[in-house]
């Protein structure tokens, strides 16, 4: 007993303490290895990746919620192995929902057999159609700094200034961006609404093929095992030192907060928190997939649960097991309603969709998730720009202080990573 209570009393010392083992705080350690500084990242769950995790059960692969990869993130070409990720990409455009039937939708300059259909869906006006190729064209030719430095609006303000209809604005844009952002009012900023809308048309929405987890795990791949530590859950930070849950305390010449905005919050101790997006995740296995095309479903009537459908099997055929589909239906927010509830309302509206079919359909799980984004309202943090310390000694990184998505979360964390270089090399 004495011994125990002894190595909880003492303390272990390394140059820079990382206090989440997500994207940011994997490619802070990333960084802070390539310039062979110790290290050590405190991760509070049993495994790596946070918010961008993956369950596997009975051959199934289960992302936490609706995760995707941008291909033309440019930090992610940058960081990652594409190659390694096995990247599968979803068509590019969109299925919709309106009036009871489908109508896809799609990038004419990547699937021209598509041009009559996004034509002729009932989405808006020939000229929001013109408007649309405008915008993505003069995006296209911005600089990000460009896009991050323009005057800032909430996104529904922003379309209606660029001259969109309300219809399209309704029946695309806001079940779109909707789904992307978790935002059912789009009231995120008209920054992130354009940056993703450049991304869009310049790369793949792609899902790697042993799930998202895979991307952290990619990461972690350059660091020893033993400097990664998981079910260590800190239970305070001050300057330099850190003491967990359990009692053990470790000290460095800096430490990185790299947690979700209510965690590091609370580790700064401050009282103020950026607000959080949730969402509601439910998968579901089905003999045969109700769409056969690999495209992302949004559902635009108004009054229903389900924001977006997606099959994951048809973009990546080993997410189900041999001679089964899966299915993922996204509920923005967090209805006050149990689970149970959720999961019947969902598949009574899928019943609509699909017919009697949904009713052999087997549910999986209902992820319920609290903080699945941060809030983007305007106005955001320019995510070129490094962050103040929370108290001497004490970084921080994160997408939620930041923009939100996987390019900001590993941008951060190697912004964060070379504060530290610069510092550390200044006192050596």
């Amino acid at each position: 007993m004495q011994e125990k209570e002894d190595r909880l009393k003492s303390r272990s010392y390394t140059d820079v303490i990382i206090i989440g083992a997500g994207l940011a705080g994997l490619a802070c350690a990333r960084r802070l290895a390539q310039e062979n500084i110790p290290f050590v990242v405190l991760e509070a769950d049993q495994k790596i990746g946070g918010r961008l995790n993956t369950e596997y059960l009975d051959g199934y692969i289960l992302n936490r919620g609706f995760q995707v990869l941008q291909t033309a993130y440019p930090e992610a070409r940058k960081v990652l192995d594409y190659d390694e990720l096995e990247l599968k990409a979803f068509l590019p455009g969109a299925m919709v929902r309106i009036d009871g039937k489908f109508f896809r939708l799609a990038d004419p300059t990547r699937r021209f057999r598509e041009l009559f259909s996004t034509l002729t869906a009932p989405i808006g006006t020939m000229m929001d159609r013109m408007r649309i190729l405008r915008l993505a064209w003069l995006l296209w030719r911005s600089k990000v700094s460009d896009i991050f430095n323009a005057p800032e609006l909430p996104t529904i303000e922003f379309l209606r200034k660029q001259g969109f209809s309300e219809k399209i604005i309704q029946r695309f844009f806001k079940p779109f961006f909707a789904g992307i952002c978790l935002d059912a009012d789009i009231r995120a900023s008209s920054r992130i609404f354009c940056y993703i809308f450049r991304i869009f048309a310049m790369g793949d929405v792609a899902l790697p093929t042993n799930g998202m987890v895979a991307i952290a795990q990619q990461l972690a791949k350059s660091m020893a095992p033993e400097q990664i530590r998981t079910n260590a859950r800190v239970k305070s930070v001050y300057n330099d030192e850190v003491v967990l849950d359990s009692g053990e305390k470790l000290s460095g010449r800096a430490v990185v907060i790299a947690t979700e905005g209510p965690e590091t919050a609370r580790l700064c101790q401050s009282s103020t928190s950026v607000g959080s997006c949730g969402e509601v995740c439910i998968y579901f296995s089905a003999q045969r997939a109700p769409i056969a095309d690999p495209y992302l479903v949004l559902n635009v009537e108004p009054n229903k649960l389900i924001n977006s459908l997606t099959i994951p099997s048809r973009v990546a055929p080993n997410y189900a097991p041999p001679g089964r589909e899966l299915i993922s239906v996204v509920v923005l927010g967090n209805p006050s309603i149990d689970d149970a509830t959720v999961e019947k309302k969902v598949r009574q509206e899928l019943m609509e969709w699909f017919g009697p079919i949904v009713e052999d359909w087997q549910h999986l799980r209902t992820q319920r998730i609290i903080h699945a984004l941060p809030d983007q309202r305007p106005p955001i943090p320019n995510p070129k720009e490094p962050t103040d310390p929370c108290m001497p000694g004490v970084y921080i990184c994160g997408e939620y202080n930041s923009v939100p998505g996987i390019q900001w979360a590993l941008l951060s964390g190697r912004q964060a990573a070379e504060e530290v270089i610069h510092n550390l090399g200044m006192h050596r």
